[in-house]
């Protein structure tokens, strides 16, 4: 929380790892307005923080702010079916992200595995996203390939 002034000095910081450090909600929301200052950022880990949903959703107006990113990690940080659906409008707007941990450890249920399955495909540069490798979904009569 402390930290969340100064890295909005950082303006040139192209990866950020802040998991492991048990930031919870109120780092999520005090880091969600420093990081939309982060314009060259790439990667983004806040692994293994415990942000809950009310994180996962203080963070996606930033998230959607950071144009230049590739690489997003969220997991492990029990962000449940809200958190994971309040992410994807922004996620969407990421055109060069390619790589997406979003599904181990946040306790996301079946149906937003299939809400996420439907919404990211439309996103063309995803090459890897870690959805769990043993859902198929049929959606229209044809599977989704994980």
């Amino acid at each position: 929380i402390a930290l969340a002034p100064a890295i909005t000095e950082l303006k040139s910081l192209t990866e950020l790892y802040i998991d492991n450090n048990n930031i919870g909600i109120e780092g999520a929301i005090a880091l969600a307005p420093a990081i939309t200052e982060l314009k060259s950022l790439t990667e983004l880990y806040i692994d293994n923080n415990n942000i809950g949903i009310e994180g996962a959703i203080a963070l996606a107006p930033a998230i959607k702010e950071l144009k230049s990113l590739t690489k997003f990690r969220i997991r492990n940080n029990n962000i449940g079916n809200e958190g994971a659906k309040a992410l994807v409008p922004a996620l969407k707007e990421l055109k060069l992200l390619t790589d997406l941990k979003i599904m181990d450890g946040n306790n996301i249920g079946d149906e937003t595995v299939t809400f996420l399955k439907i919404q990211l495909p439309a996103i063309k540069a995803w090459s890897q996203l870690s959805l769990h490798l043993e859902y198929n979904i049929k959606v229209e009569g044809e599977y989704i390939a994980p």
